[in-house]
């Protein structure tokens, strides 16, 4: 089955957000620490926005997440 972008999205969002959460970190400081403005981090925890795959590695090193552990949506269309 395939999902969209959007879904995709918020599904990735959701993972992020509850890593983040889970670490004990609040948004404010991981997105100091990604030097970008808590309004983007929150767009893309609330699926809004993908983040780049820069930004995507970032954060797994700030939440010291395995990437692996992130959402598999290996079929998805545009």
């Amino acid at each position: 089955m395939k999902t969209s972008r959007a879904e995709r999205a918020e599904v990735l969002g959701a993972a992020l957000k509850a890593a983040r959460q889970q670490a004990g970190l609040g948004m404010e400081e991981v997105a100091e620490r990604l030097e970008m403005p808590v309004e983007v981090l929150a767009r893309v925890e609330r699926g809004v926005m993908v983040p780049t795959i820069s930004t995507l590695t970032r954060l797994c090193v700030i939440l010291k997440l395995d990437p692996d552990t992130l959402p598999d949506l290996p079929e998805m269309s545009d």
